[in-house]
């Protein structure tokens, strides 16, 4: 009972969606289409919203098959088919183990995430640090969206709900960005000199030649590498990381990666004349410095 209806009402200014303190009200997803002027002077025209209110999800276990069954269902549909998945959290109650479930669930299937945390009214003994701190407590406790901007709104005064549109529009855009190659592989380079993949006990080490973006939505990544076995999770968290630092425009979703193999002699025998992507044109450096131990 985070208001998710009560939020969908104060959007529209009306009563779209049935509001009660019972938990579990709304038992189907509702669609409600916006139109919204562009600002006056811009030149741009109209942007068509469609919000969609979800039923609560409860935990797996909890569920019984039966209406609950086909309800959640449906709400986990609705995430897969959006471009924009706003993740209602309650402010007064903090982010509960449910929270991460569906924010790794928002993860996994590669949607753009805006957190939205409702009834920042209702907090009492705010101060100074009350934002920055309830920032960072969010930050640390769904580690599955980190790189989702963070709203502090009231459904029930309509404090900072127009600011969701903004959050959205920034949300779409990174979600559909395309970067060169040419600059993907400039931040790739300063990432592996800033620190090279780890070697394991055997000696083994990781040697990553070049990337390229393949598609958008969320933006896809492949690295070729010699063998993507030895790029372990955190060498490929600190990859994310070091992009997102580097380029501007991705904090609003996610980056899917994909690692895929490549012999030595293979990349040498596809080299191009003007050097690869990375190392300035020069022709040296094949393809990046530490490749070459």
């Amino acid at each position: 009972n985070v208001g998710k209806s009560s939020l969908l009402n104060s959007i529209f200014g009306d009563e779209r969606a049935i509001v009660s303190e019972i938990s579990g009200t709304t038992r189907d997803s509702i669609d409600a289409v916006m139109e919204r002027p562009s600002p006056k002077g811009s030149g741009h025209p109209s942007t068509i919203y469609r919000f969609v209110d979800t039923a609560g999800i409860r935990r797996k276990g909890k569920v019984q098959f039966g209406p609950e069954f086909f309800m959640v269902n449906r709400a986990l549909r609705a995430i897969r088919r959006s471009d924009v998945a706003l993740l209602i959290l309650d402010a007064t109650m903090g982010v509960t183990e449910q929270d991460r479930t569906l924010a790794q669930k928002i993860a996994d299937d590669g949607r753009a995430c805006v957190i939205v945390c409702n009834k920042w009214d209702a907090v009492v003994d705010k101060n100074t640090k009350t934002y920055s701190d309830s920032v960072k407590y969010f930050r640390q406790e769904l580690p599955q969206v980190r790189w989702a901007p963070i709203l502090f709104i009231s459904a029930a005064t309509g404090q900072r709900v127009g600011k969701i549109y903004g959050a959205v529009d920034t949300a779409v855009e990174a979600h559909r960005r395309r970067v060169p190659t040419a600059v993907l592989n400039e931040v790739l380079r300063d990432s592996i000199l800033w620190q090279p993949p780890p070697a394991r006990r055997n000696g083994a080490q990781a040697k990553i030649y070049y990337c390229n973006q393949v598609s958008v939505r969320p933006p896809t990544i492949v690295v070729f590498c010699n063998d993507p076995k030895l790029v372990n999770d955190n060498y490929r968290r600190y990859m994310d990381r070091k992009f997102r630092e580097s380029l501007d425009g991705f904090e609003a979703t996610p980056i899917r990666w994909i690692f895929r193999g490549r012999r030595a002699r293979e990349m040498m025998r596809n080299r191009s004349m003007n050097g690869d992507p990375g190392d300035g044109g020069s022709g040296v450096s094949f393809p990046f410095p530490h490749a070459d131990q």
